[in-house]
């Protein structure tokens, strides 16, 4: 019973109660005391327990077993038996605890309980038999609050609309539905609905009309009719609050409805009766969609949460928890593939739709930043291209289903919006507001499907040129021989040729120096300083402006989903364990942006208590768009980011563009100290500005540096880190092939293996794919390979295309190879589910697995007699040499391993849907034996 009033004055008097228990043995109550000669439980007693009893003896949660908000569940009692003795008030514990004679009274703590007319009508119901509701469906309960008359100006809000096939507009205000003409002419109407109409929805064969409302906090209702005389089909009740959403399935067969008292209920749509309920929300339900064929329900709720349930069963099949607002709204892909949701949270989420014949997680392929207002509506075109996003602020975004990219913003409504639908043909939205207007938006055609947008360098396409020789010069110099000032200025730099290393110093603090040169539009430069050699103390930061030194943009960065530093910071260098917030919705190979840096996400982390590793997975961490490495602190902001074509519009998603301009302090791949480093390609013909300075202002004599303008060449330098244990019979060893590149070259490398020891196998050639820094070669002694005397010593060599010409390279050597004697075991790969007696897979066997999916395999380590240790086989890097977006998947924090005494361990891989179709070999290193490795196999990953 409720609690929240001081109840002492709504107590029975001792000599009222004396008299009460008089009448009562006399049967002398009046009508006036009772309230009516024959008591209604609906009329008279319902409302007494609504209003002192549901807070504490509800069916969610009943105070001491107590069941009150049903008839049969209060006649059967609570746990200390019956509370109610039909025919006997002065023996029903219920108005005995009620009216004060029995403890403990209630309502409880002095909370305000019935008034001594109520207390006498409860007990002439109690007299008279507690008899309750009739019928199998009580009568609907009344909404007892005042009435507030309305003023005759005002316009109802539309709550919900739907339209035809021939364009009528089928229009939902409270208690009222109504249909009319594209132009505006009535057409028809329903009889009148119980409350707010929250949803409308077609059958199929576009005949019948399903109509979801209720009475809040009452019941809700769901009504099925026949639009060509308005006739009343099907009726269905049993929510406890309002109805939300009411859809027919796919066949017409059956509804469900979704409902503000946290259930899903299953009805048959031609009779009404109830099948099942789904329960398990813990918050109201906004939003149910059926999946094509029927056999699921996608739910969206209150409480942050879709769920997708079984619709034969009523079983969960799973729970997508990212979204960190209320879900408003659902849909389901006619091809069945993926689930949408849009929430509270300002974001659209869509997954992959895997539980379709049983529990299995969906993952989540894409998160998109809408709006600056929540997500309230959202509608999927016919044709299945385009998706239709409403915001809270009016806003109306269009998304292709293809990339889910944004791609179209249509002109934002008048004020906020209550229902979505699109017309037949695609050709507009219709939408209603809450000034009781109905709005349409043409929906253009998709113009772009690709997955990123124009290349941010636009149409201009780079020009790399040769100088035969790059002009030595004294910065001093320079200034004497073109009557130059000591310190030069932006508006009288020094003049540099096309091609010049000039060396100089910053002379005093807060000193800049201004160079000039000329440049082709196109034309690819590379500028940067280099103290190597001069003992200097200069930490420099270099930038390119134009003539009239104004800053010139490098790239502009849409920010596509906003971010922030969880558990703590990092610095300059780090690239691993890159904890962040709403990190299940970013993407491997994705920009990822913070306080003016820009560097890349390179591997998932492995659980919630680990985080990102960021490019290149190795070493100093490497930057993007000239931008240079920079401290990062707990709870700073940070962007996913995509680069915009140079005439491309931004998004209007609410998140900010950030201009990167030429300008850089530590050279991007952290390799060469506190020297600059900027590739720069001219956007048009002219002459173009150079500011070198100390990041810090400091300067002096000790404050020196090379300045070199130069074209651009791309390359690379390969290299090797040899193998340097002995190699063991039935066991192979790894080494670390590395790229380092130059000049923005950014394409594949592959290395070849010469002069191999026979009966020795491998992995190569061995690929490092576009924009890596290394890859992982092996090469693998058979058990049966014949042995050798003394020394191998294989050379590599790396080969890549640049501008259309093969371009080679020496890497160095594999190693002196030599073979040592058995080891303490060896590892061979089972396919999983195999029994005792199959065979390890054969080297470069072939392992299909398709991008989006995960596949398990054995792992068995054939132990030598004797040793039983833990086999540890890596940590996130576990699966060696697989390509980019492909990794072991569930290994925790303890990485994969063969515990000891034991001989095998089931794992897993999964190729995430940035993965590159094709075929690489991988394998695995087991730390034992100064790392030994399985033979290797072919990982294809299949489109």
């Amino acid at each position: 019973m409720t609690h929240s009033m001081n109840g002492s004055m709504n107590r029975l008097t001792p000599f009222f109660r004396s008299l009460l228990a008089g009448l009562l043995g006399l049967g002398m109550l009046t009508s006036t005391t009772r309230a009516a000669d024959t008591v209604d439980y609906n009329r008279d007693i319902l409302p007494i327990f609504e209003t002192y009893c549901f807070a504490c003896h509800a069916a969610d949660d009943p105070h001491g077993g107590l069941v009150m908000d049903s008839f049969d569940a209060l006649m059967e009692g609570g746990d200390l038996g019956s509370v109610l003795t039909p025919g006997e008030s002065r023996s029903s514990r219920l108005w005995l605890m009620s009216s004060g004679d029995l403890e403990p009274v209630m309502p409880p703590d002095g909370a305000a309980g019935p008034s001594e007319e109520e207390l006498a009508t409860l007990a002439a119901w109690i007299d008279q038999g507690a008899t309750g509701p009739s019928g199998d469906d009580p009568k609907p309960r009344e909404l007892r609050v005042p009435m507030i008359p309305m003023s005759p100006t005002a316009v109802m809000p539309i709550t919900a609309i739907r339209v035809t096939d021939d364009g009528t507009r089928i229009v939902a205000r409270y208690q009222e539905v109504s249909w009319q003409s594209p132009d505006g002419s009535p057409l028809g109407q329903l009889p009148p609905q119980p409350g707010k109409v929250n949803s409308l929805r077609l059958s199929p064969n576009g005949d019948l009309l399903l109509v979801a409302s209720g009475v809040t906090g009452l019941e809700g209702r769901a009504g099925i009719y026949r639009l060509s005389d308005s006739e009343l089909i099907t009726e269905m009740n049993g929510h406890k609050d309002v109805i939300q959403s009411a859809i027919f399935s796919p066949d017409g067969s059956r509804v469900a409805t979704a409902g503000y008292d946290h259930t899903i209920r299953l009805w048959d749509a031609a009779s009404g009766e109830a099948i099942r309920e789904f329960t398990g929300h813990n918050g109201a339900v906004f939003a149910i969609a059926f999946s094509p064929d029927g056999k699921l329900l996608v739910s969206g709720s209150a409480d942050e949460t879709v769920k997708v349930w079984d619709v034969e069963t009523g079983g969960r099949l799973d729970t997508m928890s990212q979204s960190e607002g209320e879900v408003h709204a659902v849909a389901v892909t006619d091809d069945g593939r993926f689930v949408l949701a849009g929430s509270a949270d300002n974001r659209l989420r869509v997954w992959r739709l895997l539980s379709t014949s049983g529990p299995r997680i969906n993952p989540l392929v894409a998160s998109r930043f809408i709006d600056e207002s929540p997500l309230t509506h959202l509608a999927l075109t016919a044709d299945g291209t385009r998706v239709v996003v409403v915001a809270e602020s009016g806003n109306v975004k269009v998304l292709s289903t293809d990339t889910w990219s944004q791609v179209a913003v249509l002109e934002p409504l008048p004020a906020v919006a209550t229902d979505l639908d699109i017309t037949h043909g695609d050709e507009q939205a219709i939408l209603s507001t809450i000034h009781g207007e109905l709005v349409a938006r043409s929906l253009p055609p998709i113009a772009r499907t690709a997955d990123q947008p124009p290349d941010a360098g636009g149409d201009q396409k780079p020009v790399y040129f040769e100088l035969e020789s790059l002009t030595d010069a004294d910065e001093t110099a320079l200034r004497q021989s073109q009557g130059l000032a000591s310190t030069s200025a932006a508006d009288a730099p020094i003049r540099l040729p096309r091609g010049a290393k000039v060396t100089g110093k910053i002379a005093a603090a807060g000193e800049a120096d201004w160079y000039s040169f000329d440049a082709e539009a196109g034309e690819m430069w590379v500028v940067e300083t280099d103290t190597k050699g001069l003992s200097s103390s200069l930490d420099s930061v270099i930038e390119i402006r134009d003539e009239q030194a104004d800053p010139i943009t490098r790239v502009r960065l849409q920010a596509l989903r906003d971010s922030y530093f969880t558990f703590r910071g990092k610095d300059s260098r780090q690239t691993g364990d890159f904890r962040v917030f709403a990190w299940e919705e970013m993407n491997v190979g994705e920009y990822f942006y913070a306080s003016g840096e820009v560097t890349r996400l390179w591997l998932y982390p492995r659980g919630a208590d680990s985080g990102f590793d960021v490019f290149p997975g190795m070493g100093n961490r490497w930057t993007y768009f000239g931008t240079t490495g920079t401290t990062h602190a707990l709870g700073e902001p940070a962007y996913i980011v995509r680069p915009l074509g140079p005439s491309e519009p931004p998004l209007a998603n609410g998140l900010p563009v950030f201009e990167i301009p030429y300008l850089n302090d530590d050279e991007p791949t952290q390799t060469r100290g506190k020297d600059s480093y900027l590739l720069f390609q001219a956007p048009q013909s002219g002459s173009y500005l150079i500011r070198v300075s100390d990041t810090r202002g400091e300067g002096g004599d000790a404050y020196a540096y090379r300045l070199l303008v130069r074209p651009a060449k791309p390359d690379f330098n390969p290299s090797v880190t040899p193998i340097t244990a002995a190699m063991l019979p039935g066991t192979g060893r790894e080494m670390r092939l590395l790229v380092d590149r130059a000049d923005g070259f950014d394409g594949e490398v592959t290395f070849d293996i010469i002069d191999l020891p026979p009966g020795v196998i491998g992995n190569f050639p061995v690929t490092v794919q576009a924009g890596q820094r290394f890859a992982t070669g092996q090469l693998f002694l058979p058990a049966d390979a014949p042995k050798w005397d003394g020394e191998f010593e294989p050379q590599i060599i790396a080969h890549a295309t640049i501008h259309d010409h093969r371009v080679e390279h020496p890497a160095g050597s594999a190693g002196k190879l030599k073979v040592g004697e058995p080891g303490k075991a060896t590892l061979a790969i089972y396919p999983d589910g195999s029994d005792a007696d199959a065979k390890p897979l054969e080297p470069h066997a072939v392992i299909p697995i398709r991008r989006g999916e995960t596949i398990s395999l054995i792992v068995k380590a054939d132990r030598q007699e004797g040793f039983a240790d833990q086999i540890p086989l890596g940590n996130e890097q576990a699966g060696r040499n697989l390509p980019f977006g492909t990794y072991v998947d569930n290994i925790g924090l303890n990485g994969l391993l063969i515990r000891t005494g034991e001989s095998e361990r089931q794992f897993f891989i999964t190729a995430d849907k940035v993965s590159q179709p094709g075929q690489r070999q991988f394998f695995l290193t087991g730390a034992i034996d100064s790392g030994i490795t399985s033979p290797p196999l072919t990982i294809d990953i299949l489109p």
